[in-house]
């Protein structure tokens, strides 16, 4: 039981690994989202003290954004940019960051890529220690040994059966 779950972890985790590379390199895209959700890591304070720089913020695609609602849009430097909508005009919103003194230059709605609906500090500190170079190699080379040890319990298995048939 210990090894399926093992396996089921880990299988997870390549695909979602596999999805990520896909959509950022082949697909070239900004932003990567699974079913319309999206994990980033907020970098500066302009959201503070609502949304601490460093926190991670999971944000989700919607039909509604109203006003006092947080989130995140593309400007059209292509940056992603996390600040409150404080006002509405027509097709277009206005937002600011909490701690800002100036409202942002009005955007359309289709550049918003969705809602914070959850952020997190602890979160946030642990996936900035998974992107850094040498985390990343190490998991890898954790998979690779994985990968290995399976692939040669596997021979070995077919070696046993082989050897109780004859």
């Amino acid at each position: 039981m210990k090894n399926f779950i093992q396996k089921s972890i880990l299988s997870i985790f390549i695909l979602i690994l596999l999805f990520t590379i896909y959509s950022k390199f082949i697909l070239k895209e900004n932003l990567i989202k699974l079913f319309g959700t999206s994990v980033l890591v907020v970098i500066t304070g302009s959201m503070e003290p609502e949304i601490m720089s460093g926190e991670m913020i999971v944000i989700k695609e919607s039909d509604k954004y109203e006003v006092d609602d947080i989130i995140t849009y593309e400007d059209d430097d292509n940056y992603l940019i996390t600040h409150r909508i404080v006002e509405k005009k027509e097709d277009l919103l206005l937002t600011k960051g909490d701690n800002n003194n100036l409202v942002d230059n009005p955007i359309h709605k289709n550049q918003i890529q969705g809602k914070v609906i959850f952020h997190s500090k602890i979160c946030g500190f642990f996936i900035l220690y998974l992107l850094k170079p040498i985390t990343l190699i190490l998991i890898l080379i954790l998979l690779i040994k994985e990968g290995l040890f399976y692939i040669l319990e596997k021979k070995k298995e077919n070696i046993k059966r082989k050897e109780h048939k004859c």
